[in-house]
């Protein structure tokens, strides 16, 4: 696998994994941070934490995601920040599970009120799904979204 990845072909499939995941969190913080409140009721409506947790996250949480996004896409130690976003993926998820087998009926809270999605299964799929294409950064060398040198035409 770590050959692919750092064969041309394998470094696109990387960079489209890091857009990817980056535009996830990018449009994640964005919503948060223009409403933080928003944020504390989603938080507070997976009834996993204390309150006195929930408000020191809903002001953390976007800032992280923000800083993985930016990492992702700038090449600047991405592999790190997927593995972060990877952490956080599963934690969402698991977050998501307990919602559904508690019966839970919820918004993810992902986007705020911009784009409303109820905590389903596929929620947590997508979740699935975001954290194998971070880990698959992971598994990939760091490379900056524009080379700088040329990247060798692919051969079909």
């Amino acid at each position: 696998m770590t050959a692919f990845l750092d064969s041309p072909r394998g470094r696109i499939v990387l960079l489209a994994l890091r857009v990817v995941v980056a535009g996830f969190f990018f449009a994640s913080s964005i919503t948060a941070l223009q409403d933080p409140s928003e944020l504390v009721e989603s938080i507070g409506n997976y009834r996993m934490l204390p309150d006195s947790v929930i408000g020191p996250m809903a002001v953390g949480m976007p800032l992280l995601e923000l800083l993985v996004g930016l990492a992702l896409v700038s090449g600047v130690h991405a592999r790190g920040a997927s593995l972060v976003a990877a952490g956080m993926l599963v934690v969402f998820a698991i977050a998501m599970i307990q919602a559904i087998v508690r019966g839970i009926d919820l918004d993810c809270g992902c986007f705020g009120h911009v784009v409303e999605t109820r905590v389903s299964w596929l929620t947590v799929l997508r979740n699935v799904a975001l954290t194998i294409a971070s880990l698959v950064v992971v598994m990939g060398p760091d490379l900056p979204l524009w080379p700088l040198r040329p990247v060798p035409a692919l051969n079909p």
